[in-house]
């Protein structure tokens, strides 16, 4: 894991489950029916954000990314295109 104040314990976890959820939500697939794979994403070689993708069906890759400096998440559709934006889930 990276040391970044945006990624504690527990909160990537709260932000991977609520990706997860938003993905398959958004694009009709079972929560759990496939693979979602993560990275960090650095600039000048400090993290500042983070990659979500699921591998959905045919193929198919539907995408998150977690930019700490706006403090919000961005999702893809299977095009790449940008589709929305929500805010971090803050853990409890």
């Amino acid at each position: 894991m990276v040391d970044s104040p945006a990624i504690q314990r527990g909160n990537l976890e709260v932000v991977s489950e609520f990706v997860r959820d938003e993905l398959c939500h958004r694009n009709y697939l079972e929560k759990d029916a496939f693979g979602m794979s993560q990275r960090v994403l650095t600039r000048k070689g400090n993290p500042c954000g983070y990659y979500f993708c699921i591998h959905g069906p045919r193929s198919v890759r539907l995408t998150a990314v977690w930019d700490f400096q706006k403090a919000a998440i961005f999702f893809y559709d299977s095009l790449g295109r940008r589709s929305s934006s929500q805010p971090v889930p803050m853990c409890i």
